[in-house]
């Protein structure tokens, strides 16, 4: 039997269809559920955006229109708007960090490969984190939505309510950066390390 589309699946979940909302559900949690880790500050407040964006999802089913073969940019648009929402709530509490490497622990045959990954990662963290800090916020989202969500600049275009050619811009000069960033922060360490800076 042939997968449904996520616009068949909205059609019959909006017409009450459990099993086909359950289907959905299945098919996108897993990037919303890592996306909501990256922003949010507490477990608590993962599962309560993940929770309310399938369900204002499921309420907001029969208004779905498939811009993309996949609804899941519209999800992050959903998941996006409560994200502010819930930030708004917690005005004054501090920034919120973007978590990635312990998010989904993946344990596969080669573990040592994954940790010796998660050493260089780790390494490579606190620069990165710090180029990331001096994007602009739209440039930020763009890079966060494609590098770490895994969408297209189209698809990212979508959950931003941008048009592709503003996303693909935005990429660029984030992508240009952080590159430029980590490219200066690698030459003033190894500069260091030669003069015996290094600790």
């Amino acid at each position: 039997m042939v997968d449904r589309t996520d616009a068949e699946l909205l059609v019959a979940a909006s017409a009450g269809s459990a099993e086909s909302y359950s289907a959905f559900f299945r098919r996108h949690v897993e990037p919303i559920t890592r996306y909501s880790v990256r922003r949010c500050a507490n477990p608590d407040d993962v599962a309560d955006l993940v929770g309310e964006t399938f369900l204002v999802a499921l309420q907001a089913a029969h208004r779905y229109r498939p811009e993309t073969d996949t609804a899941l940019p519209w999800l992050f648009g959903i998941a996006r708007r409560l994200l502010a929402k819930q930030r708004r709530k917690y005005v004054g509490t501090r920034r919120l960090e973007v978590k990635v490497s312990n998010a989904f622990p993946a344990f596969t045959a080669s573990e040592e490969d994954s940790v010796a990954a998660a050493i260089d990662a780790a390494r490579q963290a606190p620069a990165l984190e710090e180029a990331m800090s001096r994007l602009t916020r739209s440039e930020r989202e763009v890079l966060e939505l494609v590098a770490y969500d895994g969408l297209s600049p189209s698809e990212a275009a979508v959950t931003l309510d941008i048009t592709p050619n503003a996303a693909r811009l935005r990429l660029s000069r984030a992508r240009k950066a952080v590159r430029n960033h980590l490219d200066s922060t690698t030459v003033v360490g190894a500069a260091h390390e030669e003069a015996g800076y290094a600790v």
